[in-house]
């Protein structure tokens, strides 16, 4: 990664983390809050992957674990092709991933907290992930579209280097 790609992407992902981190820090420190039938904040400790799947299993850590080491390798070895958008969605990834794995080892499970209707329960650290995977999917359908060809001359260009 180029130096001004990598520290804007530390900082933006600590920027994420911390809006997560505070966001959790306020819930817990206030109680629930019944808005209406579409909206409320209801504190809820999840210990398993998303909808609660997997309750109780060392192994989400691990998979977490592994997920930000993948979208970290990917950033690393494709810095050259990865344009800012999907920076980032990435960073997003990113972002959301260390605050839900910091709450597995701090908290002991994933504090969850926005209701909206009858969707399950969800915090600031999954909007960030649901987002960036959506602008990933969005970008590179988008990105593999137009440039299809210059992509393909990067990478080949890059694997001959």
């Amino acid at each position: 990664m180029k130096n001004k790609k990598l520290i804007f992407s530390i900082m933006f992902i600590l920027i994420l983390v911390s809006i997560d981190q505070l966001s959790k820090y306020l819930i817990l420190e206030g109680n629930g809050i019944f808005i209406n039938d579409f909206f409320s904040i209801e504190i809820s400790k999840n210990t398993g992957m998303a909808f609660g799947f997997n309750s109780g299993n060392f192994s989400n850590i691990l998979l977490s674990i592994f997920v930000i080491i993948i979208v970290i390798n990917f950033m690393k070895k494709q810095s050259e092709l990865i344009d800012f958008k999907t920076n980032i969605s990435l960073c997003l990834i990113l972002g959301g991933a260390f605050g839900n794995l910091i709450d597995r080892f701090v908290r002991g499970g994933i504090i969850d907290f926005i209701r909206i209707y009858k969707f399950p329960i969800f915090n600031i650290a999954d909007i960030f992930i649901v987002s960036g995977w959506i602008l990933v999917v969005m970008f590179l359908i988008i990105f593999s579209g137009k440039n299809r060809g210059e992509i393909f001359e990067k990478q080949d260009e890059n694997i001959r280097n």
